[in-house]
């Protein structure tokens, strides 16, 4: 939840387009009676909200909704990262009526890699804890187990991976791929086990979820060089372990979060959201309980493999 943030009204009727805020944050579309109709960004919302007039002078859904539009409230953030945020998890719990429904899964699996005594990575289907520490590696979300068999089974046709090497294939021998010439022989000797771990961890790699690189929760620190009016100068984001706790206005606010924090359970909307900003080096990164400055592991990572 967002703690702090100032909210501002417009009424659509009484207020000229031009007095929306020309920066980032978040805007929320009501109705005369109230309800919420719509959920979204902008790094700048003046910009964005025209844009949302000139598409409903188009016959179609975009139509309906802006013709329901009776008041746009404007949640004002230091950039970009704080508005998809706070964006994310505004739509997933106000439930507004013309954003897209976002599926919540009970339940879910992800794969684990495990070596093998022969060397050879084997994925292995395991479930996916909503809560708690990541301390290690793991690739993708499924609804299911028979969706992770799937996914490495397509892997392995498009990729010429080894099925048996996966411990997806019983028996000895060549398994049936290399057979159809679909597995570039790492079951008869033809291929290392290094080279075959290298192909997978490739394509798996973009659905990779990475272990929490941190010693404790962290703070996003947001920061804009020339605030408009109402705009906050700096946000704090309080992280940990990739859930997102909300959004601060100062750090003696969000360093009080840390304390009364409740579970938050993974998003991968949020987690990939947090991930890039880090990894791009787009916020600076803060022990959320001594405040001190730390150094960001995914950006010297990154510019180390460049």
């Amino acid at each position: 939840m967002t703690k702090t943030t100032q909210h501002i009204a417009f009424a659509r009727a009484g207020q000229p387009l031009d007095a929306l805020p020309r920066c980032s944050g978040v805007y929320r579309f009501f109705d005369t009676e109230g309800s919420l109709l719509y959920i979204g960004k902008s790094v700048d919302i003046h910009s964005r909200v025209t844009q949302h007039l000139n598409e409903g002078r188009k016959p179609g859904r975009h139509q309906r909704l802006m013709s329901q539009v009776a008041r746009i409230d404007c949640q004002l953030t230091a950039g970009e990262i704080g508005a998809l945020l706070i964006e994310n998890a505004a739509i997933k719990s106000e439930v507004p009526l013309f954003n897209r429904r976002q599926r919540q899964l009970r339940r879910l699996w992800t794969i684990q890699l495990q070596l093998s005594q022969d060397a050879f990575l084997k994925p292995n289907a395991i479930d996916f804890v909503p809560t708690g520490s990541r301390e290690s590696d793991t690739f993708g979300l499924f609804a299911n187990k028979h969706r992770v068999t799937t996914t490495i089974q397509n892997l392995a046709r498009d990729h010429a991976l080894c099925l048996r090497m996966m411990g997806l294939d019983k028996g000895k021998g060549a398994c049936f791929q290399h057979q159809l010439g679909r597995c570039d022989g790492a079951c008869v000797g033809q291929e290392s086990a290094e080279s075959h771990n290298g192909r997978l961890i490739d394509q798996l790699d973009r659905q990779r979820i990475t272990a929490w690189p941190f010693d404790g929760p962290l703070l996003l620190v947001e920061q804009t060089i020339h605030p408009v009016d109402h705009q906050p100068e700096r946000q704090f984001h309080l992280v940990d372990q990739w859930a997102w706790h909300g959004c601060f206005d100062s750090e003696d606010d969000a360093k009080s979060a840390v304390t009364s924090a409740t579970a938050i359970a993974f998003d991968r909307d949020a987690y990939r959201l947090i991930y890039s900003a880090i990894y791009r080096g787009r916020v600076a990164l803060q022990d959320a309980l001594t405040q001190r400055a730390l150094v960001n592991p995914l950006l010297a990572e990154r510019q180390a493999a460049s």
